[in-house]
C-alpha cells in the first residue's frame, strides 16, 4: 500500500478522533462550568437568605422589647428561635470553613437557646425579668451591627459582581491580590462580636452551656455521608424522593454535636421542612415544618394522640407525657421515658402538633439523644408522705410519683417526688427533692380544658 493510500485511510480516522477529543473536551468543560455555577448559586442563595433572616431576626427582637403578653410574646420569641437557627444554618453553608467565625455562630446559637427557653415557659405566671429585658436589648443591638455589616457586604457583592467561588479560592490559597471585600466583611463581623461585652444569658443558658461542654462532639456510631443523611431525612418525613428537592449541608460549628442540616421542599409537604441529622449513627436531632397553621379543628387530646403515634412510628415507644401546652393553634407535648417507674425528665422529647389537621410540625430529641442511658438511681430518703407534707396545704394533690429532673443551678440530675395538684382552677407540678426534702421547682401546667374554662 502506497503512502497516498495510507494517508487517505488515516486522515478521516484521525479527523474523527480529533473531533471526538474536541467534543469530549467541550463536554468536560461544560460539565465543570455547570458544577461551578451550581456551587456559586448555592453560595449566593445561602448568603442572601442569611441577610433576609438576620433582617427579620433584628425586627423580631425589636418587637419583643415592646410587647409583654404571652399571646404575643411567645410566638415572637418562637420566631426569634427559628430565625436564629436558620441564620446559623446558612452561615454553615458559606465557604468560611478556613476562616474563624465561631463567635458569631455561638452568638446565633445562644440567641436560639435563650429565646426558646423563655418562649416555652408560662409568661403570665413568670414574665420576663429586668435582666432578661436587658439581654433582649443587647441582642437587638448586636443583631443590628451584624445586619449593617452584612448589608455592606451585600451591596459590594452587587456593585462589584463578586463571586463566592473566588472567596473559597482566596481563603484556600491565601491570595493577597484577590478582592477580599467579602472576607474582610465577615472578619469585621467576627472581630466586632469578639469585642462585645459578655451578655448575661441567665442561669438557664449558663447551665445549658455547661452541659454542652460535657458532651462529646458527636454521637457514637458509624459515620454517614450526605447521601445517607438525605435518605434518612426523607424516610423520617415519609416523603417520596422522586417528588422532593433535598439540600444537605454541614451545620454550624457552634453546636454541641456534628450534623448535616437538611432542607426538603415538596408539593406534598406544602412548605419547606428542616432537619438536623447527626454525622454519626444518622439520628434526627430535630425537625421543623415551616407551614402556616390554619383554623383550630381538633382537640388537645387528639393532638396528643397524633404526637404519640408519631413517636411510636419513629422508634420512641416507651414514652409518657410529662407536660402539655397550647399556643397559636399548636399543641406542645413533652414526652419522657421511665426507668423502674421513675420518669427521666432530662431525656425529654418535644413534639408540636398543629391543631388544624393533627400533623406534627416540629420535633426535638436533642436532650434524649445526648442524655438517655441506663442510670443507677438512688433510693429516696424522703417518703411519699413526707414529700406531700412539704407542699402548700391549699394545693389539691391529684398525683404523686418519682421523677428525675435537672437542677436549675448546675444541670445535675436530681431525684424528686413529682407532685401534681390544683389551686384556684390551675394545675401545678411541685418537685420535692427525694434525698433532702427541699423544694426544687414548681411548674404551672397548661391544658386545653383550663384555657377554655379561663
Amino acid at each position: 500500500m502506497g503512502y497516498g493510500t495510507v494517508a487517505r485511510v488515516l486522515f478521516p480516522v484521525t479527523l474523527i478522533a480529533l473531533v471526538g477529543v474536541g467534543v469530549w473536551g467541550y463536554q468536560e468543560h461544560n460539565e465543570k462550568n455547570s458544577i461551578l455555577i451550581k456551587a456559586e448559586n448555592q453560595y449566593q442563595r445561602a448568603f442572601h437568605d442569611l441577610n433576609y433572616h438576620i433582617d427579620n431576626l433584628h425586627d423580631e427582637l425589636g418587637k419583643s422589647l415592646v410587647i409583654n403578653t404571652r399571646r404575643q410574646m411567645t410566638p415572637c420569641l418562637t420566631n426569634v428561635w427559628r430565625l436564629a437557627n436558620e441564620a446559623r444554618s446558612e452561615v454553615g453553608q458559606l465557604p468560611l470553613t478556613l476562616m474563624p467565625f465561631n463567635n458569631t455562630e455561638e452568638f446565633l446559637s445562644r440567641v436560639a437557646d435563650f429565646s426558646y427557653r423563655v418562649a416555652v415557659r408560662d409568661l403570665d405566671k413568670e414574665p420576663l425579668t429586668a435582666k432578661e429585658y436587658q439581654t433582649l436589648k443587647e441582642l437587638h443591638k448586636h443583631s443590628k451591627n451584624i445586619q449593617n455589616q452584612l448589608r455592606n457586604v451585600q451591596a459590594n457583592v452587587f456593585a462589584k459582581q463578586l463571586r463566592w467561588m473566588d472567596v473559597e479560592t482566596a481563603l484556600a490559597s491565601d491570595d493577597k491580590k484577590s478582592d477580599n471585600t467579602i472576607i474582610d466583611g465577615f472578619r469585621t463581623i467576627e472581630k466586632n462580636m469578639s469585642k462585645n461585652p459578655e451578655i448575661d444569658w441567665g442561669v438557664g443558658i449558663r447551665s445549658l452551656e455547661t452541659k454542652k461542654l460535657k458532651r462529646i462532639k458527636g454521637i457514637d456510631g458509624k459515620p454517614i455521608d450526605k447521601e445517607e443523611a438525605k435518605r434518612i431525612a426523607l424516610a423520617f418525613t415519609g416523603l417520596n424522593p422522586a417528588e422532593a428537592t433535598v439540600e444537605v449541608d454541614d451545620n454550624g460549628k457552634a453546636e454541641g454535636y456534628t450534623a448535616y442540616s437538611v432542607r426538603i421542599t415538596s408539593k406534598k409537604a406544602g412548605a419547606p421542612i428542616n432537619l438536623d441529622v447527626t454525622k454519626r449513627s444518622g439520628k434526627v436531632v430535630w425537625m421543623m415544618n415551616e407551614r402556616e397553621v390554619g383554623e383550630e379543628r381538633i382537640s388537645l387530646d387528639e393532638a396528643e394522640e397524633s404526637a404519640r403515634k408519631f413517636l411510636r412510628d419513629h422508634g420512641f415507644g416507651n414514652m409518657v407525657v410529662s407536660e402539655s401546652d397550647t399556643y397559636d393553634r399548636i399543641g406542645i407535648f413533652t414526652f419522657v421515658p421511665e426507668q423502674n417507674g421513675v420518669r427521666l425528665n432530662p431525656d425529654a422529647v418535644t413534639v408540636k402538633t398543629a391543631l388544624d389537621n393533627g400533623s406534627v410540625i416540629a420535633f426535638n430529641a436533642a436532650e434524649y439523644l445526648f442524655n438517655h442511658k441506663p442510670r443507677k438511681l438512688p433510693a429516696p430518703r424522703v417518703t411519699k408522705e413526707q414529700a406531700r407534707a412539704r407542699v402548700n396545704p391549699a394545693v389539691n394533690v391529684k398525683s404523686q410519683r418519682l421523677a428525675l429532673i435537672e437542677s436549675k443551678d448546675d444541670g445535675r440530675d436530681v431525684l424528686c417526688w413529682e407532685i401534681t395538684g390544683t389551686y384556684e382552677d390551675s394545675t401545678y407540678t411541685v418537685y420535692i427533692n427525694a434525698l433532702t426534702g427541699d423544694e426544687e421547682d414548681i411548674i404551672k401546667m397548661d391544658t386545653g380544658a383550663e384555657e377554655e374554662a379561663g
